[in-house]
């Protein structure tokens, strides 16, 4: 990868310099394209801080329009979160507005669980969007569909808070099991779980999760910021201060 950065950037610099020296590509014969390619190579030789700098601003320029690009995606996100379809934790009305992307077989998810559920608890104004990203295979795929499932029977937070304080991975059976011990209609959620708008709202999250370059759970987009990986109470709560400040 290093070696394909500094032939592209050799070879802008030799564009640059046939550039400045008022000479079309096309006029030069091959004696003189090569004598300049010769010159080139040397100076970057004598002075190899030139093909660095121009790495480097490269990858600032490519940094600054991938922030950017997210900047505008969380844009979308939250005008899509002020009346979205996806089950919603704490305050509907809240000012502050927390998307969360998870998996209930992701371990560090259940760990960021007692936090995010101890913030919605001591705030009272916060609005917790949730995104099913089930990305830990079938079972986790099958979990997302019970969950949402689940929301039709007005059981969502409920049947969400068991999974999540399930210590161990939930297979199918786990997931059934849950869904008795929290009162469910099995076989409406089997029903429902099959439905087009359960499978439209993973589609949905996973669409999000490319867009701002999510590959993992858990992950976190407070007002403006995207935070991704598992983070502990005291410091969601910063961000949504922080998201406060800007309003």
């Amino acid at each position: 990868m290093k070696k394909m950065k500094l032939l592209t950037a050799m070879g802008l610099s030799s564009a640059l310099f046939v550039s400045a020296t008022g000479f079309a590509a096309e006029a030069l014969s091959p004696e003189q394209k090569a004598e300049v390619q010769k010159l080139i190579g040397s100076y970057l030789k004598e002075n190899p801080e030139v093909v660095i700098d121009a790495i480097q601003a490269w990858r600032q320029k490519q940094d600054a329009a991938e922030a950017a690009m997210v900047r505008e995606t969380i844009a979308e996100l939250m005008a899509e979160a002020k009346d979205t379809k996806s089950p919603v934790w704490g305050n509907p009305k809240g000012d502050v507005t927390i998307v969360e992307f998870f998996d209930y077989n992701c371990p560090y998810c259940k760990k960021v669980f007692p936090g995010v559920k101890k913030l919605i608890a001591d705030d009272g104004n916060i609005k917790v969007v949730m995104k099913e990203l089930p990305v830990l295979g079938p079972n986790s795929e099958y979990a997302a569909k019970a969950a949402l499932a689940a929301q039709k029977q007005g059981k969502y937070d409920l049947f969400h808070a068991r999974m999540m304080n399930t210590n161990s991975r939930l297979s199918k059976e786990g997931v059934q099991e849950a869904a008795k011990a929290v009162g469910l209609d099995l076989d409406q959620l089997q029903k429902d779980m099959a439905s087009p708008e359960v499978q439209q709202e993973l589609e949905r999250a996973n669409v999000w999760a490319q867009r701002l370059g999510v590959n993992g759970t858990p992950a976190f987009v407070i007002g403006e910021e995207l935070i991704p990986g598992a983070i502990d109470g005291e410091r969601m709560k910063h961000f949504v201060e922080l998201a406060r400040k800007k309003k």
